[in-house]
């Protein structure tokens, strides 16, 4: 007997129509059907960042089982079953911001891709040669060379015979690396696009860019789909094994995103997609191996070795990317296992490989990796900060988006705090978890250990004192009551909250510290903040949880989405490209993990500083 029925899922706000049944979570078919929902915990039914609303229908738990809602008719997808037709409302979801992409100049080198238009000498029975011989010389005649930039490839001789069959008066070459990878009628010189992709764990951003005019015309970002499927790279990595059919999924997940950004950058910049010719993929490992569906499995099993470094470039076919069939796809080499060509990007992007003096790049994001150089050597490490820093694993946490707390103050008796958007707060996102937990570290409110300080309570102000709470044997410090929230319940840093804090902080914190070990940074060291976290965060507050060691506020600076901009570069500069196949080469690879000192330290790291 089939009791696999079927149904119909209707999203509210949106005209599409998802098939669904009563053997799959709504999670389940949400996903399959290309919505997005935060899912941190992967459905596993621990983090609560999938909840939404049924507005019609009716749901059970496994087995059918009855399930009761949470207020105003709220489930969580991964743990509700479809038994009729439903209809269901989700909260809206912004992406992340990376950080501005700063206007970005590149004077040295050539742009990777160019165009040259050729006024071709067609053959003749007194005049006998090939195609490919005319179209060699008339390039040889164009730039001077030889003409041996065009190799014949059966793709290209293709073309070749498409284009010559109605004679024009001028062919147009597009040159990747001076090697020829399309032939077009006509003079297309004036349409020569290429797109720069960042691909986070949490949110990717695209760049368009008019690589004749060498500046950025439009940017579009979004939220990473793969967060229906966990929060950080490692709940990924174990989708693709754990799950049938995970790793083709995650692929078509991020694949569909690539697209989405595409269309939305000719959108904005009124061109075709088949105008781009070129794209540079700028991401961690995890991410390049899935958006390549490669099985990124090898960076979790000893030696926690990633599958490739280097890879030749690859047709849009190969990842399915609207763009000029004959363009090319450009993926930068990482440096390590979790150290990706978002870390060689953003080197180049400060010119850390090129500096006089020591500079430290520390990129937080979802995950967190530390460079140090002084134009000698460059040394790198990464470290497990989860995804803390963009809202999740916090029991309010949220991304940066509508509604996100970004602000707290606590002067005198109040607490004053400040949220995206004109609406009521919703929760906090990672620059406001900074900043309120710094808050209560200066106040004293919580302890170097990181505990609630029962005594401090008894000494504060009646109306902070009555923001302390006692659930279920936690502490916690209500920021918004939930009569004055969006979600109608308090908005607060709890003890576990602030115990996620003091992990990520600590690893920072750590590996920054044997990064000084290998480098002599002096007090004239520059420290570059990159990453969508960190191109937010309160500089006062990073130093009072202790997160940069010995580092003073004058000294640190933002990087802006600094492998978004190295992407860029890599697109109108060969040079910058080299530059990074050298520094991945170069780079030392530092694990934490395997360092003498490390637990010490890093238990030590846990404290707050003492002020």
């Amino acid at each position: 007997m089939n009791t696999d029925k079927r149904y119909k899922l209707l999203v509210e706000g949106s005209d599409r129509v998802l098939a669904c049944s009563r053997n799959q979570t709504v999670l389940q078919s949400l996903i399959a059907g290309g919505v997005f929902v935060e899912a941190n915990c992967g459905g596993r039914g621990t983090c609560g960042k999938c909840k939404l609303q049924v507005t019609g229908g009716q749901v059970a738990g496994k087995d059918r089982s009855p399930v009761e809602p949470d207020g105003e008719n709220s489930y969580l997808a991964c743990r509700i079953y479809p038994q009729t037709d439903i209809t269901i409302r989700l909260k809206q979801a912004e992406a992340s911001q990376k950080g501005e992409t700063a206007e970005i100049v590149v004077e040295e080198g050539s742009p990777l891709i160019s165009k040259v238009v050729l006024t071709p000498v067609y053959p003749t029975v007194e005049q006998h040669y090939s195609l490919q011989d005319m179209l060699a010389q008339a390039l040889a005649d164009r730039t001077g060379g030889s003409g041996d930039a065009f190799f014949a490839t059966p793709d290209l001789l293709r073309r070749l015979d498409q284009v010559a069959a109605e004679k024009p008066a001028c062919i147009t070459l597009t040159l990747l690396d001076r090697q020829v990878i399309t032939i077009e009628a006509g003079d297309t010189a004036g349409r020569l696009y290429g797109v720069a992709f960042d691909i986070g764990t949490t949110t990717v951003v695209g760049m368009l860019v008019d690589v004749s005019a060498r500046k950025v015309v439009a940017v579009s970002s979004r939220n990473n789909p793969q967060a229906s499927m966990g929060a950080d790279v490692i709940s990924r990595i174990q989708a693709t094994h754990e799950l049938e059919g995970g790793l083709e999924r995650l692929s078509q997940l991020i694949r569909h995103c690539l697209n989405q950004i595409v269309a939305d950058l000719c959108a904005a910049a009124n061109i075709v997609s088949p105008d781009i010719y070129a794209v540079a993929i700028a991401g961690n490992a995890t991410m390049t191996h899935l958006v390549l569906e490669i099985s990124p499995s090898t960076l979790v099993r000893k030696p926690y070795a990633a599958l490739f470094k280097y890879i030749a470039p690859l047709s849009p076919q190969e990842i399915e990317l609207a763009i000029n069939p004959q363009g090319k796809i450009i993926v930068l080499p990482g440096i390590a296992s979790f150290i990706g060509s978002d870390t060689t990007a953003a080197i180049v992007a400060v010119d850390q490989d090129r500096a006089a003096a020591p500079l430290l790049l520390v990129d937080l994001g979802t995950n967190g990796e530390m460079v140090i150089g002084d134009g000698r050597s460059l040394y790198a490490c990464s470290t497990a900060a989860g995804p803390a820093f963009e809202g999740a694993h916090i029991r309010d946490g949220m991304r940066a988006a509508e509604g996100a707390i970004t602000d707290v103050v606590i002067n005198g008796d109040e607490v004053v705090i400040q949220a995206i958007g004109h609406g009521r707060p919703a929760g906090i996102c990672g620059s406001g978890i900074v900043k309120a937990v710094a808050e209560l570290v200066k106040h004293r409110i919580i302890n170097a250990g990181g505990r609630f300080d029962k005594a401090v309570m008894e000494t504060l102000p009646a109306q902070l004192r009555q923001r302390l709470k006692n659930q279920d044997g936690q502490w916690e410090f209500v920021l918004v009551n939930g009569e004055d929230s969006a979600t109608g319940t308090d908005i607060s840093i709890t003890q576990a909250d602030v115990r996620q804090i003091q992990l990520v902080k600590s690893s920072i914190c750590t590996g920054i510290q044997f990064l000084f070990d290998r480098v002599d940074a002096d007090r004239e060291l520059k420290v570059y903040l990159a990453g969508a976290f960190g191109n937010y965060i309160d500089i006062d507050s990073a130093l009072t949880i202790g997160l940069l060691p010995g580092i003073r506020q004058e000294q640190v600076f933002s990087a802006g989405n600094a492998a978004g901009t190295g992407a860029v570069q890599a697109l109108l500069s060969r040079e910058r490209k080299e530059r990074c196949i050298a520094i991945a080469a170069k780079t030392g690879y530092v694990e934490l993990a395997a360092q003498p000192g490390f637990q010490q330290r890093f238990l030590e790291n846990l404290n707050f500083p003492q002020r």
